[in-house]
């Protein structure tokens, strides 16, 4: 039924990324959803007056490094050969991927679902069966939100007013990106129950970041300290292409073992299983049994928990959002004016925290999932690892024994898959092959 879930896809930059985001969203057991592509245009540039002080800065000593041109070639690998699918265009500007989905919220188009999902480009569903595992667990639980844990974060009060008001070495552009930080969350403290919650972000813990993911096990950590070895040594060979030739060949070990994992899997009919046993994560870099967090639960296969503390939040702004949660949020964001956030200059960094207190806020829980991966850096060395062939290693070894996954320059190129998952061809556009 097409009221039952809408998924937002952000589109503005590399294709690969979007490509890598629509290959693990076409393949997966139950697609019954309508699709929104929202292109963010331009690079962020922009007449405000509320930019104005920022240009100032920003011409001599430094802009905003989230910012980007829009590459136009993105349309061409979002057209794909889907029934229900709508377009719509935005401008992008410094609240980024949180401001694609602010604005999406303000001209209504969720209430016509029960559920909305939104992806940034370069999220991988990391499990097959991931879309149908979030509108299941949602339902038995009857959970509002639901957010990403790949790369799931709590800072210090202290740490993160004081990184973002004095800035490193105390720059002027790092000072100025403090000041939007809080003035950010000053906007959402007009309602004095915002207010109430941000007081109760404390300072008496260290930072921490968890990375959930599917099949994190202890055998698993060498392997991944291997390829992190050899990406820090060679680097990768999208970025580092004219290595010795030794080190080429080093570089592509991984990511032809990958490939050919998932192909003679497919060859005997394997697939990836889960784990099984306690659920882990990375924490700090290092894998470890999930055990502080509230609750914990799964869905045919997928992984959720449930997280009290306001603090913590996803990095990357993947979140499903019920009808009801949107409903709140969006009589809150009237109510108060807080649309006066998307106007402000960095306003994406203090957003991607504000999902985080959201649901206390509005008076739901918040469960995270190990189902997504947006791939960005590496979570043992912190590495940026957001290129072409790592972004096909992730989806041959998440995808095992159902698709190969190769790339040439920066495009993905899907090599083969299981019968079973029907004509690729019919659904993905030529980019794709």
């Amino acid at each position: 039924m097409s009221s039952k879930l809408a998924i937002v896809f952000c589109v503005h930059h590399k294709p690969w990324l979007m490509m890598a985001t629509l290959l693990t969203t076409v393949i997966q057991d139950c697609l019954d959803a309508d699709f929104y592509f929202v292109y963010n245009l331009g690079d962020g540039t922009s007449s405000r007056e509320s930019y104005r002080e920022y240009e100032q800065i920003a011409a001599t000593l430094g802009v905003n490094r989230k910012l980007s041109p829009f590459d136009e070639r993105v349309r061409e690998v979002c057209r794909l050969r889907h029934t229900r699918i709508f377009e719509l265009e935005y401008e992008n500007d410094h609240a980024l991927d949180s401001g694609a989905w602010y604005k999406f919220i303000r001209e209504g188009h969720w209430r016509a679902y029960e559920r909305v999902l939104f992806l940034g480009e370069g999220a991988i569903l990391a499990h097959p069966r991931l879309l149908s595992a979030l509108v299941d667990f949602t339902e038995r639980r009857h959970v509002h939100f639901v957010a990403s844990g790949h790369e799931k974060r709590r800072i210090p009060r202290d740490v993160a007013e004081g990184c973002h008001a004095r800035g490193v070495g105390t720059s002027p552009i790092g000072r100025f990106h403090g000041q939007q930080f809080v003035e950010t969350f000053r906007i959402f403290c007009r309602d004095p129950k915002f207010q109430a919650l941000c007081e109760r972000w404390g300072s008496d813990f260290s930072i921490e970041t968890e990375n959930h993911v599917p099949n994190v096990s202890l055998r698993g950590a060498l392997p991944r300290r291997m390829r992190a070895r050899i990406q820090q040594r060679w680097g990768s060979p999208f970025t580092h292409p004219h290595v010795s030739w030794p080190g080429r060949g080093v570089q592509r070990i991984p990511l032809a073992f990958d490939r050919w994992a998932s192909q003679a899997s497919m060859w005997v009919g394997h697939t990836v299983k889960d784990t099984g046993g306690p659920a882990l994560a990375y924490h700090n870099g290092i894998p470890r049994v999930v055990t502080h967090v509230d609750a914990v639960d799964a869905e045919h296969g997928v992984h959720f928990h449930r997280e009290r503390g306001p603090e913590w939040f996803g990095c990357a702004a993947l979140h499903l959002l019920s009808r009801d949660f949107l409903l709140r949020l969006s009589e809150k964001l009237d109510q108060f004016e807080m649309y006066d956030a998307l106007d402000l200059p960095f306003a994406g960094s203090p957003l991607e925290h504000i999902w985080g207190f959201l649901p206390a806020w509005l008076g739901f829980e918040k469960w995270f999932t190990d189902g997504f991966h947006r791939v960005r850096k590496q979570f043992t060395t912190y590495q940026r690892e957001d290129y072409p062939p790592e972004m096909a290693g992730y989806i041959n070894r998440y995808h095992r024994g159902r698709l190969v996954v190769g790339w040439h320059e920066d495009h993905l190129k899907l090599q083969a898959w299981r019968s079973d998952l029907g004509d690729l061809r019919q659904v993905l556009p030529a980019a794709y092959f």
